[in-house]
């Protein structure tokens, strides 16, 4: 074989100080002769493929390391390829193309490589997309390749179609068709695999001891706490421990995302705090100590959630309290997306009479010559109008019904503190208690004494997620249902004289209002208004009480 220099083929050995700006990962290396010229001037010099992978770049989950770092996302296999240009000079060889997946791991099965694809697919053509023919494959070790035996049994394949062709290691070159290279490598591809199941038992098992022990998560700090995630950033839980207490009063997202825009708060990322990770930060267990794993509450062998050793920011039962505020999918426990609120009022509603009217149109239907009358009776919902004095109007969807908005609110303000006042002269708190305690308790011993059997090895593991599963549900179920009655309980016994307070103070915002206005009335009919008189009319209005 002929030795080739760099100028005469523009061999892709990068220098020493090569960093990825300067190094393709991806495709031809810069400056390489067509592939008929370099075919004629060097007959006889082996062209080969370059594969590089890494599994986890950390640079590219890191901005903070990222941005002090000389080299940016893609450093691990920019290495790689220096290396394979290195080995290639070594070997008289030139490499003509370069394929790289990063941040990719092979060892799971539902993880997709694309260049790892692509170079199977130019090796079973027998040459790149640019027309280079293929005499071999380099990477820095066979595992770069494969993880899995499957893997190692496609690429052996591909490479071997061609029998001349040979697989680079710093090793050397290995002749994949030999029966002892055969044998070696799929030593090594056993091996290979069990060192990667190993380092994923050892992954699982330091993040199993670490649960256990109550240590906090790793990554990210969590909004409320410092970076050593145990101790409270008191501008921060100061905020979440009044956020959870306003939210189980009845209090808005919104209005809550709102308070922590007026104090200046960021999330632990340094985004802008919204409704979506606001829920997830008051319904994480760590707010009451509480140590979850993968969205799952860790319970101990006793069936008792484990406590965690950082300082917290709420009590269980508030913390229970505020999860029973939101709809099943939208906690930290059950992700997924927004759903109604316990009080089933919308949450796109912006105007405080809004589906608390009721249209009184009447209209006409004829039915076989037959001419009846009936109510629309249609929710009334507000929107925004032209006139200064009616900035926004409640209507009826069918537009048979229009009234003024402010006027409208006006009206409910008055009707409602008249009533709470009424009320409180013959207020007298009630102590109520959940009628399913019992039953509760009865369903979480049985599912801690299966659990415990399990443990115990008295039954075997199909019987007790059989029985195990359903159980959970039914417990998880019986829990939200009594944080949701201790928290109408709880509403339903504060003194009227203070919701008034509450309410005219400006305590309480649209979403409190709107609750003690479905608590006081059952609807409010609104009447048809007379053609050409834009005088608002109270007496439009007709109160149904509870």
């Amino acid at each position: 074989m002929s030795t080739i220099s760099h100028e005469q083929a523009m061999s892709s050995a990068p220098p020493e100080e090569t960093g990825p700006d300067d190094l393709e990962l991806r495709g031809r290396p810069a400056g390489l002769a067509p592939p008929e010229e370099l075919a004629r001037l060097h007959p006889d010099t082996p062209f080969l493929i370059a594969y590089s992978r890494i599994s986890d770049d950390w640079r590219k989950h890191n901005k903070k390391k990222a941005a002090t770092s000389a080299w940016s996302a893609g450093k691990g296999v920019a290495n790689q390829h220096r290396r394979n240009g290195r080995n290639a000079a070594r070997h008289n060889a030139v490499i003509v193309h370069r394929y790289t997946d990063n941040d990719l791991s092979a060892s799971k099965r539902d993880v997709v490589r694309p260049d790892f694809q692509a170079m199977l697919r130019d090796l079973k053509r027998g040459h790149t997309a640019e027309g280079y023919p293929v005499h071999g494959v380099i990477c820095v070790d066979q595992d770069r390749v494969q993880r899995t035996d499957r893997d190692w049994e496609d690429f052996v394949e591909a490479l071997t179609l061609d029998p001349s062709r040979r697989f680079y290691t710093p090793s050397g070159p290995m002749d994949l068709t030999e029966e002892s290279e055969i044998i070696k490598t799929g030593i090594m591809a056993v091996v290979n695999k069990a060192e990667s199941m190993k380092k994923r038992r050892r992954i699982r098992d330091w993040h199993q001891d670490r649960i256990l022990d109550g240590l906090p998560h790793s990554g990210p700090r969590p909004f409320g706490w410092e970076e050593d995630r145990k101790t409270l950033r008191r501008p921060e839980s100061d905020f979440l421990s009044w956020a959870i207490d306003e939210r189980i009063k009845g209090k808005a997202m919104s209005t809550l995302c709102a308070e922590s825009k007026r104090r200046g708060l960021k999330g632990s990322r340094g985004g802008e705090i919204i409704p979506q990770s606001l829920t997830q930060m008051m319904t994480a267990p760590r707010v009451c100590g509480y140590r979850a794993n993968r969205g799952e509450l860790v319970l101990d062998d006793d069936g008792s959630p484990i406590v965690g050793v950082w300082e917290t920011v709420t009590t269980p039962e508030k913390w229970h309290a505020v999860c029973a505020t939101f709809g099943p999918g939208s906690t930290y426990i059950a992700r997924g997306s927004g759903t109604p609120r316990i009080t089933g009022v919308p949450k796109t509603i912006k105007y405080l009479g809004s589906t608390l009217l009721r249209c009184q149109y009447r209209i006409e239907e004829e039915t076989n010559g037959k001419v009846t009358t009936r109510v629309c009776n249609e929710p009334m919902g507000g929107g925004k109008n032209r006139s200064k004095r009616s900035p926004y109007v409640y209507t009826c969807r069918y537009g048979h019904n229009a009234i003024s908005g402010p006027m409208v609110d006006e009206q409910l303000q008055r009707l409602v503190l008249a009533k709470l006042k009424k009320a409180h002269a013959t207020f007298i708190p009630v102590k109520v208690t959940w009628p399913h305690e019992q039953k509760l308790q009865q369903k979480a011993d049985k599912l801690a004494g299966l659990e415990k059997k399990w443990q115990d090895d008295e039954i075997p593991a199909d019987m007790f997620y059989r029985l195990a599963i359903p159980l959970e549900k039914e417990v998880k179920k019986l829990r939200r249902e009594r944080a949701k009655f201790e928290l109408a309980a709880e509403v339903q016994n504060e003194a009227p004289d203070d919701v008034a307070k509450k309410w005219l103070s400006g305590e309480y915002d649209l979403s409190q209002k709107r609750h003690v206005l479905f608590e006081v009335f059952s609807a409010v009919q609104v009447e048809p208004g007379e053609k050409g008189n834009k005088t608002p009319n109270p007496k439009r209005l007709t109160p149904v009480w509870k």
